[in-house]
């Protein structure tokens, strides 16, 4: 049984949120879609709720959730439109005040509302400098940035051609917090899916970034509180996952609901076809079965932290194995659903065909790429994973 959280009210509101806040996400869907990132207002409200700080530590005003508790948020949140579930995962990366010292954070939670946040994962490079660093670097994928008063990228600190090391003989691989007047944005996101969430390019170029605005991702985190006892890795890189599975689960049931009243070229309502039966039945029961095996590792994430013992690289293993198993599963699933839905999934304006455009979207995120089954297996095996961020 996993450990109860000390910070049960957090997880009330966090629970609440996506039915508190359906009827505006609902609303601004078509506009978000048209505008290609979500519209002012509704940032607006998403920040108000709480939305953007599942992750952020309650002393800095945030709701301080569990891993599984975030993602059961981002999973009701795609089921209503996956491109907000997106920006909502993206932009919840205020678990960096736990990371950074008081004063760093001291600069970003300045006593407002919860700053927005924009994160990539791809790194860039930066060198040391007096008082803190300058970095470079080119992100092409940055979801929500148009909003964000913060990007906050990986950079790795070279010391000339390699990377400098850190005491531990690691590469000093840093989380960097960036202000907006330092960033260039490169409006690229033409793309077919998550049309809604503005994942545009950013270049950075030469920005002097102070050191207490800086983390190493493998120093402990400053707050002792169960969530900052995970690796951030671990806090943030499920998320893809979860909308995912709720992106596909929201399709099974609007098949569910058009299959009842929509005739077939072979006679006979959809509902009735004994293959449609069938695939409709495998496919959600390989969708649920995901699901469970992947809030199972969060559980037993949130069970470890809050016991206060290591999360072993076996349980890291395990979250990378229910990612890429249940982005397999949910591919599957989500062309099954579409073929079902024959020519009504064709059609714009239908949930079907959006739903399946936003899903292949958010099931090419690399975070559950098909190569973590093989560093899973490698360290069930006692080899090194060989991987990056594993």
């Amino acid at each position: 049984m996993a450990a109860m959280s000390d910070n049960t009210s957090g997880e009330t509101r966090a629970l609440a949120l996506p039915t508190l806040l359906r009827g505006a996400i609902e609303a601004a869907r078509d506009e978000a879609e048209k505008l290609g990132h979500l519209p002012d207002h509704l940032v607006a409200e998403l920040r108000a709720s709480g939305a953007f700080s599942l992750l952020t530590p309650a002393a800095y005003g945030g709701l301080e959730v569990p891993v599984t508790t975030a993602l059961a948020v981002y999973e009701h949140f795609a089921r209503i439109d996956p491109a907000t579930a997106w920006v909502v995962w993206n932009a919840n990366f205020g678990f960096t005040a736990a990371m950074l010292s008081e004063a760093g954070a001291a600069k970003i939670w300045t006593g407002g509302g919860e700053p927005v946040f924009a994160n990539a994962g791809q790194p860039g490079t930066a060198v040391a400098v007096e008082g803190g660093y300058r970095l470079s670097g080119r992100w092409r994928i940055v979801s929500g940035v148009d909003h964000a008063e913060w990007f906050v990228p990986l950079g790795v600190v070279m010391d000339g051609e390699q990377p400098a090391m850190t005491e531990a003989g690691k590469p000093d691989v840093r989380l960097f917090h960036i202000s907006r007047d330092q960033l260039k944005i490169e409006h690229t996101w033409n793309v077919s899916g998550m049309r809604a969430t503005g994942s545009h390019g950013v270049v950075v170029e030469d920005a002097f970034v102070p050191a207490e605005l800086t983390a190493n991702i493998d120093t402990p985190l400053r707050l002792d509180r169960p969530i900052y006892r995970i690796n951030p890795v671990l806090l943030v890189f499920a998320g893809c996952t979860a909308i995912a599975l709720g992106t596909v689960q929201q399709a099974i049931d609007e098949l569910v609901a058009l299959a009842p009243g929509k005739t077939t070229a072979f006679g006979g309502l959809l509902a009735e076809q004994p293959r449609v039966q069938e695939l409709l039945a495998r496919h959600e029961t390989a969708v649920r079965a995901a699901r469970l095996f992947l809030f199972d590792v969060t559980r037993r994430i949130d069970d470890t932290a809050g016991r206060g013992a290591p999360v072993t690289l076996d349980l890291h293993a395990d979250l990378h194995s229910a990612m890429a198993h249940a982005a397999a599963v949910a591919r599957e699933a989500l062309v099954a659903v579409y073929e079902l839905g024959s020519s009504t999934s064709l059609y714009l304006g239908n949930r079907l065909e959006r739903l399946h455009r936003d899903g292949m979207v958010a099931l090419q995120h690399v975070n559950q790429a098909p190569e973590f089954f093989g560093g899973s297996g490698r360290v069930r095996l006692g080899l090194d994973h060989g991987l990056p961020l594993f």
